[in-house]
This record gives C-alpha cells, sequence and structure tokens, in this order.
C-alpha cells in the first residue's frame, strides 16, 4: 500500500504557544512540532471545563509527567479538537456531569479506541462514579491526594491506550493478511479449477486415445470388407447401446451407394428396406459432401422431406455421419433408435475420433482388393478383347 506526506503552508499552524481556536472557545497550548512529538511518543491531554485553579493544578501534574496540554472550555470545543489534533487522554472536571460528556467519550471511541476518558475533581461518592463509568470514563482522578498517586493512574491510563493501539494495529495488520490471503486463495482456487479442467481434458483425451488404439487394433486384423463392417458396427454399439444401425458404402460414381451392413434392434431388415433405399439414393450423397455429424432429436421434419418410406422414424431419433479417408468418403453411417432412449452428446466426440480410423482401414481394403483383381493379360489381342464391352475404370471399382 503506497502513500505520501501531503506538506501544509506554516500559516495554518499557529506560532504562539496559547492559542483560542475557533468562536467556540477552544484554548490550547499548542507548538508547531505537536504532532511530530506525538508520533515520536509523547503524550498529549485534553483537560475540558476546569476553572483556573483547577487547571493550575492539573496541568502541572501532567507536565510533570511529560504529557503536553491543551484546555477546552466546553464540550463542542473539545469535540472538535478530537477531530483536528492527536490526543491520548482527556480529562473532564466533575463539575461536568456524565451525561453532559458521555457525547465526548462516544466521539472518542469513534475516532481512536486508544483515547481515555478519565474525572478529575473531588474524592468520588459511589454513585456519581458509577455514572461517570457508564459514560466512558475508565478512572477518577482525586485532587486531593498525592501527585505521585495521580501520575500513576494517568500513566497506567495512558498504557493502557497504547495497548488499545498495539491491540488495532495487530487486528489492522490480521485484517490486511486476511485480505492477501483471500486474494491468495481466490487465485489458488481459480488455478486449481483451471489444472482441474486441464487434467479433466487430459483424461478425457487418454480415454479417447485409449478407444481409438482399441478399435484399430481391432479391425486391422479385418481384411475382408464384411468382416471389417461387422467388427466396426459391433465395437461402435458397445459404446452406445442397442440401436438400429446401417451402414453405406460408395459405389463407381460419387453419388452412387449401397447397403453394406444393417443391425437390427427394434426395427427388422425387412420393415427399414423402403427407408434404407431412399437413404442410399437421396440422404448419402448429400452427407458425403460435407464431414458434419448430423443429429435429429425430432426426426418428424426428416420423415415428411423423405415421404411415407421413412416412417419407420416416427418417434425416433437419428444420428448420421460420412467417413472419409483424405478427401474420398468410404462410408456414410446411420443409427437410430426410440427418442425415450436418446444418445448421449459424448457420441459426437467418439463418433469423430473413430470415423478416420474406420475410412483408413476400408480404404487399405479397397486398394488390397483392386490389387488381388488386376492380373496382366497374356497378349495384346487378349488385352484388346478384353477391353471390349468395359467403361473405363471398371478394373478398379471400390467394394459396394
Amino acid at each position: 500500500m503506497q502513500g505520501s506526506f501531503n506538506d501544509y503552508p506554516s500559516n495554518e499552524f499557529p506560532s504562539d504557544d496559547r492559542a483560542e481556536v475557533g468562536a467556540d472557545g477552544l484554548e490550547a497550548s499548542h507548538d508547531a512540532s505537536h504532532d511530530e512529538e506525538h508520533d515520536a511518543g509523547h503524550a498529549a491531554a485534553l483537560c475540558v471545563g476546569f476553572d483556573a485553579v483547577a487547571i493550575a493544578r492539573v496541568a502541572n501534574l501532567l507536565n510533570s509527567g511529560g504529557i503536553s496540554c491543551e484546555q477546552a472550555s466546553s464540550i463542542d470545543a473539545a469535540i472538535a479538537h478530537l477531530v483536528s489534533g492527536a490526543t491520548d487522554l482527556i480529562i473532564v472536571t466533575d463539575r461536568v456531569t456524565p451525561a453532559t460528556f458521555a457525547p465526548i467519550a462516544a466521539q472518542a471511541r469513534r475516532i481512536n479506541s486508544s483515547i481515555k476518558v478519565l474525572v478529575a475533581g473531588a474524592a468520588p461518592r459511589g454513585p456519581r462514579l458509577l455514572e461517570a463509568v457508564r459514560a466512558g470514563a475508565i478512572d477518577w482522578l482525586d485532587l486531593s491526594r498525592e501527585d505521585a498517586d495521580l501520575q500513576n493512574r494517568l500513566h497506567a491510563a495512558l498504557e493502557l491506550g497504547r495497548e488499545d493501539r498495539r491491540r488495532d494495529a495487530r487486528i489492522s495488520r490480521l485484517k490486511g493478511i486476511c485480505r492477501k490471503l483471500s486474494i491468495t486463495r481466490s487465485e489458488f482456487s481459480k488455478q486449481i479449477d483451471s489444472l482441474s479442467e486441464g487434467l479433466s481434458d487430459f483424461r478425457d483425451r487418454v480415454d479417447e486415445a485409449g478407444i481409438v488404439g482399441e478399435f484399430r487394433g481391432l479391425i486391422s486384423q479385418e481384411l475382408d470388407v464384411e468382416d471389417l463392417l461387422r467388427t466396426s458396427m459391433q465395437y461402435m454399439l458397445t459404446k452406445t447401446g442397442a440401436t438400429n444401425a446401417a451402414v453405406f458404402l460408395p459405389g463407381s460414381k460419387p453419388s452412387q451407394f449401397g447397403l453394406g451392413a444393417y443391425v437390427n434392434y427394434d426395427c427388422p431388415r425387412t420393415t427399414a428396406e423402403p427407408l434404407l433405399s431412399r437413404l442410399a439414393d437421396e440422404i448419402c450423397p448429400r452427407l458425403a459432401e460435407g464431414e458434419d455429424i448430423v443429429r435429429f432429436a425430432d426426426t418428424a421434419e426428416f420423415v415428411e422431406s423423405i415421404g411415407i418410406e421413412a416412417s419407420v422414424l416416427d418417434d425416433c431419433e437419428l444420428v448420421a455421419w460420412p467417413a472419409f479417408d483424405g478427401d474420398e468418403c468410404m462410408g456414410v453411417f446411420f443409427l437410430f433408435r426410440n427418442r425415450n432412449e436418446p444418445f448421449k452428446d459424448e457420441l459426437a466426440g467418439l463418433i469423430d475420433a473413430l470415423r478416420p480410423v474406420f475410412a483408413a482401414q476400408m480404404a487399405k481394403l479397397v486398394r488390397v482388393h483392386h490389387r488381388s483383381k488386376y492380373s496382366w493379360p497374356e497378349s495384346r489381342a487378349d488385352a484388346n478383347e478384353e477391353d471390349d464391352g468395359l467403361d473405363e475404370g471398371d478394373g478398379w471399382r471400390r467394394a459396394a
């Protein structure tokens, strides 16, 4: 916490030893170095309501004890002095009733709890002493007693004030430490939250990498398209739960797709046949134009756009996606089941992780299939005969 001292013009401080401050009658023995002396450990007392005889006795008592003395002739003047000056003790004459000096004690507590209030005068009677204590006084100085005893009481009051200042300073320091700890705790909590999120993300990535590795290990052993589709669908169903599923494979033309495999959960293939035909003819080519994972939580509009053939999808939830190897679509998948058994949101991440693995293995099988089907003709004439009636590229047609 940074701060600076303010320099005031010298004419703001009275230069004489005694001055009357304000119209309310505050008289003070005040020199320009009072604040510095108080900060250095010199005590200051404010005497309120004393006559000339009594103030002479009290001032002599204070000065001999090393305590500077200032006088206020009224309660209002005393309160004004508390606001403007440094004070350790307030000494009130016993001619001022407890009810009258109670506002001074209250103001002193608000400004600085270390300021102590004492009453000075004749020996107190029990009820009056009790009233003074209730008004905020901590002691009563019986001016008929020896100076040594009175000075002991004054210094005891000063020491009590010092203890309060030390306590307040400790409390202030503790509050500062608590604020710093609160800020540090908040920052630490944010860092812990960020770390937890990072660890959670890392754990998800590790889990995803494990699933991808497991899936790749399973399908890499399949060297037949039918076996690859069966293994892929079985593995997918272990992650999605029971569902109707279909995968379509591309033909020799970009817009040509054929059913590669179908899994029946609650919709037999014979029932789904019209739908599967429409999916192959109309939906697969459109999905193969992009890489989006499509989800219909409510298939009403989808059914309406397809027609009567899609009526088996009534009250169903549908998820569909293409699988690409590079720029080439190697298959289009569909999952659907009753929307009372919705697919989890995490399924999209799983699909996005597994589909390139499937597409890569499918592309590998297609390449193997092409090489195994191709053979060199025995002669040029044979080659010409074989070329008759074949479309260019038919020998490299993909499995469908």
